[in-house]
């Protein structure tokens, strides 16, 4: 829970007969991340991404026929994928289904299409209403151009405007909807000017079907006729694609499972290099596994599988993290994830990240009332979100520090625990600060564990956050409040800072040399002052900067009493109901926004890079195995 999970490196060495068997065993254990071998004399063999490109093609048109009968889901399958020989049979049955499917799909089509252009005669016919004329007369004009459809409003003038040099008739009809319908008309030989000048000005024509004649009143009614009609064969139609889909929904559902798996198959096996008929793959699996997954692929595979396992080099980057964190403290991953995740060779910081996390911001919204309002509007979310139940934790934290201060809603209610912000702002500061140097302190602590397991010792016993740099800050914190109580003198504080401050200055030429690296000490002096400066700013600015801990709780007790004083006066309710809800939702997430602030520039900045990738198995992501979770 303290580390990402110990890895090893794998590489299995499979024959081709049993290639299929043991890649699928690795997918259904979901425990090999799978690197690219390096090498040149393994490459990937030819046949499998042949082989993937059928299966998608197979896969693409079962789902063409699961997606016709309006079908559900693929069902899981259970069967062992064997893309090497189920390609005919999948073919066999993609042909004989699309087959079932094809005579009712074609119906259903004309069916739809005579529904969509009577639908649509049947709004032009509407328009039409005005005109006293036969349809079938508008198309057959003998000396005239007429066109009849809709212009934009603003458009009508501009198309008169632009026939000037043409005779012409435009007919405005009906407006609707920000286009107006018009009939226009020219000679015969003019039609090519009139139709450029109409698409110029976004004219749509209106097409009736040529079945349609008569009067518009009259036609009308026929259209309608014909849709009810067209409706009626629609819902004839679905009424056997259900049967249909009862039929043949199970052999579909089954194909097209079988089919997606022996894609996902084909895609992992693309990717497996090969040399003289023998497969190897490679990657990294979790330590505690190697010997069980190993059982399963040999008990899998008809002859002998080579297993390698051998442990990562020390301070080798390439290894994925797989983080493993207990079932109460994931939803509290967002906040380390959020800001990356944790390197293999790195602490797992969620449990501890959680318990600073909540600290801050218990501290500075701390109320016994606002504190259970947000926690139980993080209880109503935690379904929907995991940002539901950090709120809820907050909530709760901000609750017991609510009693702590003796406070619900501004009020004071009861004697505090400890203190009140707005009576002890003095003391409330200085333990702000305190709790900063305390969460510094874990942080050094953190770093220092974290180096020395990776054993960087020069960067354990010099670097930035190692036994120079928390010497270095208490030499300037500790020693410096010291001499300022006088409780020491100050030239002695200065004899001690100054050694610290010389090393600290030469860092990076001492780092260098305890690596066995040339390094001149002249070179450094520039920067190393400009390093010295920054660490003594960035350790008092650092902890000063929690000090936004007792201000924000002062902050929040004032505006809570002047919401409550103002709510509780005659007709203020909505003040108090309004002011409530910001409190809770916008300051509430202002005070959570500081509080990650802090986690992730103060703390994490001592110990936690955050540069990780992420372990991602090789899996099948469908069927009977999708659910399976990657276990360490």
């Amino acid at each position: 829970m303290l580390t990402p999970v110990r890895l090893v490196e794998v590489s299995l060495f499979v024959g081709e007969r049993d290639l299929e068997a043991v890649t699928a065993t690795l997918m259904r254990e979901r425990a090999l991340h799978v690197e690219a071998l390096e090498g040149e004399h393994w490459s990937p063999a030819p046949r499998w991404t042949e082989a993937a490109e059928a299966y998608r093609a197979l896969e693409a048109r079962l789902a063409g026929v699961h997606a016709a009968l309006g079908l559900s889901g693929a069902a899981p399958s259970d069967v062992e994928p064997r893309p090497g020989h189920d390609k005919v049979e999948l073919e066999t049955a993609a042909m004989r289904l699309e087959g079932r499917v094809a005579s009712w799909r074609d119906a259903m089509n004309a069916a739809e299409a005579d529904v969509s252009e009577y639908d649509g005669a049947r709004r032009q016919l509407e328009l039409l209403a005005p005109l006293a004329a036969p349809v079938e007369d508008l198309r057959h004009l003998q000396h005239l151009h007429l066109t009849i459809g809709t212009l934009p409003d603003e458009n009508v003038e501009r198309v008169a405007a632009a026939l000037f040099q043409v005779s012409f008739m435009l007919l405005p009809l009906e407006r609707r909807g920000g286009r107006t319908l018009v009939a226009v008309a020219a000679a015969r030989d003019d039609a090519h000017v009139l139709d450029r000048a109409l698409r110029s000005a976004f004219f749509e024509p209106l097409e009736l079907p040529p079945r349609v004649t008569g009067l518009p009143p009259k036609a009308l009614a026929t259209v309608n006729a014909e849709l009810e009609r067209a409706h009626a064969h629609v819902t004839e139609l679905t009424a056997t694609r259900d049967a249909l889909a009862e039929e043949v929904g199970g052999d579909v559902r089954a194909a097209l499972a079988r089919a997606r798996r022996d894609l996902e198959l084909c895609e992992a096996l693309r990717r497996v290099p090969f040399r003289e008929g023998i497969y190897v793959l490679a990657g990294w699996m979790p330590e505690s596994r190697v010997g069980e997954v190993t059982d399963r692929v040999r008990a899998a595979a008809e002859q002998p599988v080579v297993v390698e396992a051998l442990p990562p080099a020390r301070g080798r980057r390439s290894v994925p993290s797989l983080i493993h964190n207990p079932p109460w403290l994931r939803p509290f991953a967002v906040l380390v994830d959020t800001f990356g995740l944790p390197g293999y060779e790195e602490l797992n910081p969620t449990l501890i990240a959680t318990i600073v996390f909540l600290f801050t911001y218990g501290m500075m919204f701390g109320d016994l009332g606002h504190g259970a309002l947000l926690a139980l509007g993080g209880l109503a979310l935690r379904r929907a979100t995991p940002f539901g139940t950090v709120a809820a934790a907050a909530g709760a934290t901000a609750t017991v520090f609510g009693a702590l201060y003796g406070v619900a809603f501004g009020h004071p209610v009861m004697e505090p625990l400890w203190l009140q912000p707005l009576h002890a702002i003095f003391p409330l500061l200085m333990a702000a600060v305190g709790a900063g140097v305390v969460i510094l302190n874990i942080g050094f602590a953190l770093n220092l564990i974290a180096t020395w397991r990776t054993g960087d010792r020069p960067a354990f016993w010099l670097g930035a956050s190692g036994v120079l740099g928390l010497a270095f800050y208490w030499a300037l914190l500790g020693g410096g409040l010291a001499a300022f109580s006088g409780v020491i003198p100050v030239p002695l504080w200065l004899a001690l800072v100054a050694p610290l401050a010389l090393a600290t200055a030469l860092r990076e030429p001492l780092i260098e040399r305890a690596h066995g690296h040339r390094a001149s000490f002249g070179d450094h002096a520039v920067t190393g002052f400009f390093e010295l400066f920054e660490s003594v700013i960035s350790n008092l600015s650092n902890t000063l900067s929690f000090i936004r801990l007792g201000a924000f709780a002062v902050a929040h007790e004032g505006l809570s009493a002047m919401v409550l004083q103002y709510g509780l006066a005659p007709g203020g309710w909505a003040v108090l109901v309004i002011g409530t809800l910001l409190i809770v939702g916008f300051e509430g997430l202002i005070v959570g926004i500081q509080a990650l602030r802090l986690q992730y520039y103060e703390f994490f900045g001592r110990f936690f890079q955050g540069r990780g990738r992420p372990f991602r198995p090789l899996a099948f992501t469908g069927g009977s195995d999708a659910p399976s979770p990657v276990r360490p």
